[in-house]
């Protein structure tokens, strides 16, 4: 199983200057846990699946918009023999308000889930030590140095100064 270590700031201007100087060693998979959306977090190149969001809130909207001119106009063409003061079968601009309501409730629940679900599957990759670590005034930095030399880790645990606690995690 391979080693991780696992460094601790008090302040998040801390952990990006520690990513910075970390920057030049050919470290791959390095993590930001983060109680909050600080500009650390895009450091690593891995901010997570949430550019993913607008996407299905996208096409939640388009959903919750096709089922409404589903309903609509298949509810007019059921009922033809329902003519209001000479208006059409199928009338667009009274529809809108309908449209629009679905549009947004479509929007905002795609929305609403997609972020319960993309946070649950995003956290069951930190390490459960990381998690419970991260606090609401800390941010962990997660380092994997499985298969690096005594002084090669010795030399990561340099560039990760600032930290008030640096721990080897298995």
């Amino acid at each position: 199983m391979a080693k991780t270590l696992l460094a601790l700031y008090d302040n998040p201007d801390t952990a990006s200057e520690a990513l910075s100087s970390l920057g030049h060693r050919a470290v791959e998979g390095v993590r930001v846990v983060s109680p909050a959306a600080y500009p650390v977090v895009h450091q690593t190149g891995k901010p997570g699946p949430w550019r993913l969001m607008g996407f299905l809130a996208f096409a939640g909207g388009m959903l919750g918009l096709t089922t409404a001119i589903v309903l609509e106009a298949g509810s007019a063409a059921a009922h033809p023999v329902l003519h209001v003061g000479g208006k059409p079968d199928v009338a667009w601009p009274a529809f809108g308000v309908v449209m629009f309501e679905l549009t947004m409730l479509g929007a905002g629940l795609t929305n609403f889930v997609s972020l319960i679900v993309l946070s649950w599957l995003s956290r069951r990759k930190i390490h459960r030590k990381a998690r419970e670590a991260v606090t609401a005034d800390r941010v962990a930095v997660v380092v994997p140095v499985g298969g690096k030399s005594d002084n090669d880790i010795a030399a990561i645990r340099s560039d990760l100064a600032g930290a008030f606690r640096v721990e080897v995690m298995p």
